[in-house]
């Protein structure tokens, strides 16, 4: 495949099984900068479509298959990734992801998951990158994040899942359902792209990417934010806090208390 072939986000199949490569075409300013992602490792194309008798080489600064970063720091370098990312910048949350004695199973809506709840709720979409709202963020993404003894490959939550299954999230718990697309019984997701999909609150989700390998744990790229009605109020501003300053507060409790004594 020659980059001038490559759309954004273009996910290619490899000779191993199950394992697919994911293009980006990442754009800054005038300049364009192809990646690639495959098992957990993302790289930059330095020097693309280089023929060959037999088809097209592309030279790449990484060795696909051997990760090498966090949960963190992959959804920091990850291009798909932006906008989650920089919501969990709110409250700290993102820190928590380089600790390298948890395993972790994060649940990532990519930034088309993001667009789409925009679409749907351009009001809650807003209020979400605005820091009055931090608090109701950090509670949404919780929900994605699951700390285990072991990551969950998206085969072992099949395995576990026949009926439903139940993780315990950052937040409280997660129900599941894990099945491939060939065995649910929906004409209009089997005729999308094969791969898993997981159910929740009555909805089947596309795992764009699974398993996307970490040193301590691994992320499923989804293609929906886990998002309830109640998680976001967006019919009135935040209610500001009331302080006072130490004189007025002195003098208010004077005048209380001179009006008690007469």
């Amino acid at each position: 495949m020659m980059w001038s072939m490559v759309s954004n986000t273009n996910k290619v199949p490899t000779l191993a099984p199950r394992k697919s490569l994911y293009f980006n075409v990442v754009h800054q300013g005038h300049n364009k900068t192809l990646t690639v992602e495959g098992g957990g490792v993302n790289a930059t194309v330095i020097q693309p479509d280089i023929a060959a008798t037999n088809g097209i080489v592309h030279i790449i600064d990484r060795v696909l298959g051997v990760p090498f970063t966090t949960v963190g720091r992959k959804l920091a370098t990850d291009p798909m990734l932006n906008k989650t990312y920089q919501l969990g910048k709110t409250n700290n949350f993102n820190i928590q992801l380089d600790d390298t004695s948890k395993k972790f199973t994060y649940f990532v809506p990519r930034d088309f998951a993001w667009n789409r709840m925009e679409a749907r709720f351009p009001s809650a979409h807003k209020k979400m990158f605005m820091k009055d709202y931090d608090y109701h963020v950090k509670q949404i993404l919780e929900r994605h994040l699951v700390v285990d003894d072991k990551p969950l490959t998206m085969q072992m939550l099949k395995k576990y899942s026949n009926d439903s299954l139940t993780l315990p999230t950052i937040r409280d718990v997660l129900k599941l359902r894990v099945k491939e697309s060939d065995s649910i019984q929906d004409p209009e997701l089997q005729s999308l792209d094969g791969g898993y999909y997981i159910e929740w609150n009555n909805e089947w989700i596309h795992v764009f990417r699974p398993d996307v390998e970490c040193t301590n744990g691994v992320i499923h790229v989804i293609d929906s934010v886990l998002l309830q009605d109640s998680d976001i109020v967006v019919s009135a501003a935040p209610t500001p806090s009331l302080s006072l300053g130490l004189g007025t507060a002195a003098a208010l409790f004077l005048s209380l208390l001179a009006a008690h004594l007469l």
